[in-house]
């Protein structure tokens, strides 16, 4: 046996078993592992705060946006409401865009898919005429200009839904 090899052994067995750590180290390991949280309510209060301003003035533009007041012939104003499409020349041009790439998208269809899209899209226009009918009988009914508004949304639906979809084909040609 080499001496040094003793010397070593003799070393080893003076060492103590365990070492206690000379301070809590828990605390460190566990923010390292897991940053502090901050609390979410402040955000989530901002939040709520604006859905609720913008719920409030969506129902307000909902329920006022179509309505012009003009004197009757007493004098007294006569509130009016217009269920017509909307008129403005940027939506119009848009819509008018977006409807004539849905109609050449739908040619790259199959037909029986494309006769299915049609039946749709004509329920959707039905559907409309139903509701325009109804809200001239309550023009009040905020459930009636919700319908309204949803309808008109699934109709663009659609034709995006097209649109999107057939992208592929157009692009891979």
């Amino acid at each position: 046996m080499n001496p040094n090899d003793n010397s070593v052994d003799r070393q080893l067995a003076a060492l103590p078993r365990s070492i206690e750590p000379p301070q809590d180290l828990w605390p460190a390991i566990q923010a390292a592992i897991r940053p502090e949280r901050r609390p979410r309510w402040p955000l989530a209060l901002a939040a709520s705060g604006a859905i609720a301003i913008t719920g409030s003035l969506f129902a307000w533009k909902l329920l006022n946006g179509g309505r012009h007041e003009t004197p009757n012939l007493l004098g007294s104003p006569v509130t009016s409401v217009s269920f017509a499409s909307p008129q403005q020349p940027a939506y119009l041009q848009a819509h008018a865009q977006l409807e004539r790439l849905f109609r050449e998208r739908m040619q790259l269809l199959k037909p029986d898919t494309r006769a299915k899209i049609e039946a749709n899209l004509r329920i959707i226009r039905d559907a409309d005429d139903n509701i325009r009918r109804a809200l001239q009988d309550d023009p009040a009914s905020p459930m009636l200009l919700e319908l309204l508004e949803s309808n008109q949304q699934q109709e663009i639906n659609l034709y995006t839904a097209v649109v999107r979809n057939t992208e592929p084909a157009v692009s891979g040609s």
